[in-house]
């Protein structure tokens, strides 16, 4: 494979929090969206960075720009992410995420 073809699938998520009848917090699923794009490792600056800035990156990767809807979450692996930051270079975006406690199951409309 190529340095800079695609090598890893994740689904763009948008959803928000809300809460039902009794009180328990819990999450509607308003929309997703499948994406190829290119893994990259998380350098040492971009680490202490994020530790600076009080979050942990656990992923980065590479999407084509024209691609990015806005989304706030991602999955990978069925592991729910929280985009932290998002880098514009030239056609592609950056994106650097961070796992959320959040599981799939806890997702309205999430199949």
């Amino acid at each position: 494979m190529f340095p800079s073809s695609p090598n890893i699938r994740i689904t763009l998520l948008k959803i928000t929090s809300m809460r039902d009848a009794i009180g328990n917090k819990g999450y509607q699923l308003i929309s997703k969206k499948e994406v190829l794009g290119i893994s990259k490792s998380v350098t040492s600056k971009e680490y202490y960075e994020s530790k600076k800035n009080e979050y942990k990156v656990d992923v980065a990767l590479k999407i084509q720009s024209f691609l990015y809807d806005g989304s706030k979450y991602a999955t990978i692996d069925d592991v729910i992410y929280q985009i932290e930051r998002t880098y514009l270079t030239g056609q592609f975006l950056e994106l650097y995420l961070m796992e959320t406690k959040i599981k799939r199951d806890e997702i309205n409309g999430y199949t």
